[in-house]
C-alpha cells in the first residue's frame, strides 16, 4: 500500500550496505526496495526522508554504519519519499504514510522538510486523537502572519488559529531570546503554552523530560544546534550542543506518547548529516528503553498526597523508571480529558513547600473541558 510513495534505494546504498559489519544498523533493519517485509505490529520504528538522493545517501551511509547495539526492536527504512506534482500531493502522501504506520503503533521518524511539516503531521494524526501535544526544538518561535501560506516562520500561528488542529499543548525548547520578539513570547505564554529558552534549558535540562514524555509530535530543527556543529554559517553560533541534541532525542524516544519525530532544516554538509545520524540513533535508543507506566499496578509506584491551598494533588513516583506523575484528585471542581500528567521531582518538592508549579497550573488549565 505504501510502496507507491517511495523510490527504490540507489546502487550506491545497495553496495554500501554490503560493506558494513553484521552488527551495524545497515545489516539489521529492513530496507524498502531491498528486503521483503510486511508492515505489521512487529515493527517499532519506521524512517523515511523528504530530501534528495545526495543528502539522503550521506545520512544513510553514516547511520547504517552505526552499531545496532542491543536493540530488541524491528526497524524499517522506507528511503526517500517521491515528490508529488504539487505540495498538496506531497502532503497527502505524508498524511497517508503516517496514518498507516501509526495505526500499527509504529514510531515514525521523518528526515527533511521544515517546521511547516508539523501541520501536515498534525492533520495525519488528529482523527485518531482527542487532542495533540506538540513540542518544537527550534531557535525561532513559529508565530507570524498566518494569512500567508504555512512556512517555517508561521506554522504555530496556523496551528493555533486552526479550529480543527486539536492542539492541546505546545512547547518550544531552545529558542534564542535575541531572535524572537517579546510580543511572540508573551503571546505563547498568554495561551498557557510553554517556552524554554536555551538558557532555561541549560539551567534545568531535566525539566523538559516530562514535556517530551507527554508529547505526540516532535519537530526538531537542525538549525537549533550551534552553527559550527552543522557547519552552516547562516544560523546563530549559539544553540544546542551535540550532547544536548542527543539527550533531547533520547527523551523523545523514551516517550510512549510520541508518534512522530521530525528532523527538519537538514543541511547538505557532512557535519550536519553526522549529527543527524547520531540524534536519530539516540531517538531509537530511547525507544528501545521505553517503560510503560501502568497505573493499575500499585506496587510499581510510591504515592504522595499533598494539599496546597485546598487543592489535592497526588504524586506518583515510578519505582523502576524513577519518573514522576501528578494527579489532581478534587473531582468536584474540574473535569479532565486525562487525569494523570507527567511532572518532575522538582514539582513534587515545590508542592511540599505549598507551591503549585507553573507546569502543573498550565497543564491543569489545558485539561479543563
Amino acid at each position: 500500500m505504501l510502496d507507491q510513495y517511495f523510490t527504490e534505494p540507489s546502487q550506491k546504498i545497495l553496495e554500501f550496505r554490503n560493506t558494513v559489519e553484521t552488527s551495524t544498523i545497515g545489516r539489521n533493519i529492513k530496507i524498502f526496495g531491498i528486503d521483503n517485509f510486511e508492515i505489521n505490529k512487529d515493527y517499532s520504528v519506521a524512517i523515511f526522508s523528504l530530501n534528495g538522493d545526495q543528502e539522503s545517501e550521506k545520512f544513510r551511509e553514516l547511520f547504517y554504519s552505526f552499531s545496532y547495539s542491543s536493540w530488541k526492536i524491528k526497524i524499517i527504512d522506507f528511503g526517500i519519499l517521491k515528490s508529488g506534482y504539487s505540495e498538496t500531493d506531497t502532503n497527502f502522501a505524508i498524511e497517508q504514510i503516517i496514518d498507516r504506520l501509526s495505526s500499527f503503533g509504529i514510531l515514525v521518524i521523518c528526515v527533511g522538510g521544515n517546521s511547516a511539516l508539523t501541520n501536515t503531521v498534525s492533520d495525519a494524526l488528529k482523527d485518531n486523537f482527542d487532542y495533540l501535544n506538540i513540542v518544537s526544538v527550534d531557535k525561532l518561535i513559529g508565530i507570524n502572519d498566518h494569512k500567508n501560506s504555512i512556512d517555517n516562520n508561521n506554522y504555530l500561528s496556523h496551528l493555533i488559529t486552526n479550529d480543527n488542529s486539536k492542539l492541546n499543548f505546545f512547547c518550544n525548547i531552545g529558542y534564542l531570546r535575541h531572535l524572537n520578539q517579546i510580543e511572540k513570547i508573551d503571546l505563547v505564554k498568554k495561551i498557557n503554552f510553554d517556552l524554554f529558552s536555551l538558557g532555561d534549558l541549560r539551567s534545568n535540562f531535566d525539566e523538559v523530560e516530562p514535556i517530551l514524555r507527554d508529547a505526540n509530535i516532535l519537530n526538531f530543527s537542525l538549525e537549533s544546534l550551534q552553527s559550527n556543529i552543522i557547519n552552516f554559517k547562516l544560523t546563530s553560533p549559539n544553540g544546542l550542543s551535540a550532547h544536548e541534541a542527543c539527550k533531547l532525542s533520547r527523551y523523545a524516544g523514551l516517550s510512549s506518547s510520541m508518534k512522530v519525530v521530525m528532523f527538519g532544516n537538514v543541511k547538505s554538509t557532512l557535519e550536519c548529516n553526522y549529527i543527524l545520524s547520531e540524534i536519530v540513533w539516540y531517538t531509537i535508543e530511547g525507544y528501545n528503553n521505553r517503560h510503560m507506566d501502568d497505573f493499575s499496578k500499585d506496587h510499581d509506584f510510591n504515592y504522595y498526597n499533598i494539599e496546597v491551598d485546598g487543592h489535592n494533588l497526588r504524586f506518583y513516583q515510578n519505582k523502576i523508571s524513577n519518573r514522576w506523575w501528578v494527579e489532581y484528585v478534587d473531582k468536584l471542581m474540574v473535569s479532565y480529558k486525562k487525569d494523570i500528567i507527567p511532572c518532575s521531582k522538582n514539582d513534587y518538592k515545590l508542592a511540599q513547600s505549598s507551591i503549585i508549579s507553573d507546569r502543573i497550573i498550565k497543564r491543569l488549565k489545558n485539561r479543563i473541558i
